[in-house]
């Protein structure tokens, strides 16, 4: 006892004496409010995983696919069924066509017709259409005397995984309903299929259907045979 109250160094036995009665439990208490906030951070989390769990639907839907009497014909999960049937593209691809080259008297139709085709057509087929419309508008046309009606040939049909192609016949006509000239045009576009997100997406689009690329021409060999049977239908008329 007489060698540990005789120390040589009064500063390291001070230290000593210090650690021994406040330093050590400080730094336990510290240890534990670490370890405090570790534990409730974990118990956050583990609530909110919780939480966006239980808000998840459960149920996985599925499309069924039956024929006239309600035989099933083919099932399959929504979530990787093909939003937009073939049909409804091949229609809405006639539309397009119906309403960008159509050629009314009526204005207010017409001014319908080229909002609703705003609604499928996005990137570099919304600038063919802009450019197309500068040249040739419709309105313009129409006052003088060029009414043009459009006959789609036949349902478009693919011709890769994301192009179709369409064939129409043009009949421009003058106010009394004489045929001025018939041609018939055929047109490539690239479709896209994107599902509407908002109202406003659904009332104009509600397919989901939109073009990104456009190339039209002519079909020379069959404008010719059209422009002669309009002309020997007039013949026949007369």
């Amino acid at each position: 006892m007489s060698q540990k109250t005789e120390s040589q160094n009064p500063y390291l036995d001070a230290r000593d004496e210090f650690y021994d009665s406040v330093g050590y439990p400080v730094k336990a208490a510290a240890q534990w409010r670490l370890a405090a906030f570790i534990s409730f951070f974990l118990l956050a989390l583990s609530l909110a995983g919780n939480v966006i769990q239980a808000t998840q639907a459960k149920v996985v839907p599925y499309v069924v696919a039956v024929d006239k009497i309600g035989a099933a014909l083919a099932v399959k999960r929504a979530d990787i069924a093909s939003p937009t049937p073939v049909t409804v593209v091949q229609a809405e691809l006639a539309n397009i066509i119906t309403n960008w080259r159509t050629v009314t008297a009526d204005l207010d139709l017409q001014a319908r017709m080229i909002d609703r085709l705003s609604g499928f057509t996005r990137g570099a087929a919304k600038g063919v259409l802009t450019e197309w419309f500068e040249k040739n508008n419709p309105v313009a046309r129409a006052r003088s005397g060029r009414l043009v009606s459009v006959n789609i040939k036949s349902v478009p049909l693919p011709v890769s995984q994301n192009s179709w192609r369409i064939e129409w016949l043009e009949t421009t006509r003058n106010h009394v309903g004489v045929v001025v000239e018939a041609t018939e045009y055929e047109a490539t576009m690239n479709v896209v299929i994107q599902p509407p997100r908002t109202d406003a997406e659904i009332l104009k689009n509600p397919g989901g259907v939109y073009i990104t690329e456009l190339s039209f021409g002519t079909v020379l060999a069959k404008s010719s045979e059209a422009a002669r049977a309009s002309h020997d239908q007039q013949e026949v008329t007369k």
